[in-house]
């Protein structure tokens, strides 16, 4: 059975959500320029999507996809992970909170993602690929 995981959201997030909106309104009240208006309205849509949008799924045929709003979607055989290691790296990524888990293929660091249980989504790897290596001891 495959099994989803949404991404974990920090509270800077949200933050960045509530600054767009409120600034998309100012810009709309006060009658700024159209162009300034739209680019606003869609920066601020483009987060809000991201935010309903991003997530982790482990399927039963042991394949990791990693799903984040517009972007391109990204899939890995698990039998390829050779680490996980948990992190709090600020980098780009298909995450939304800096509680991250760094997915090692090849011994070479490959995403950055933030499920919500990081501890049952690195179980669940470990069904499907007993030799993943665990950077952490908390994952021990």
């Amino acid at each position: 059975m495959d099994r989803v995981f949404k991404s974990k959201v920090d509270w800077f997030y949200h933050l960045v959500l509530l600054v767009m909106a409120v600034s998309t309104i100012l810009t709309f009240i006060g009658g700024k320029s159209p162009v300034t208006m739209v680019v606003l309205l869609l920066l601020t849509l483009q987060c809000v999507h991201m935010l309903l949008s991003t997530w982790y799924k482990i399927t039963a045929d042991g394949e990791l996809i990693v799903h984040c709003s517009i972007f391109p979607e990204k899939r890995v055989a698990i039998s390829e992970i050779t680490a996980v290691e948990a992190t709090a790296m600020p980098v780009s990524s298909y995450a939304l909170s800096l509680d991250r888990l760094i997915i090692y293929k090849a011994n070479a660091q490959w995403l950055l993602i933030s499920p919500v249980n990081n501890k049952e989504f690195v179980r669940l790897l470990r069904k499907h690929n007993p030799n993943i290596q665990i950077k952490d001891p908390f994952f021990q």
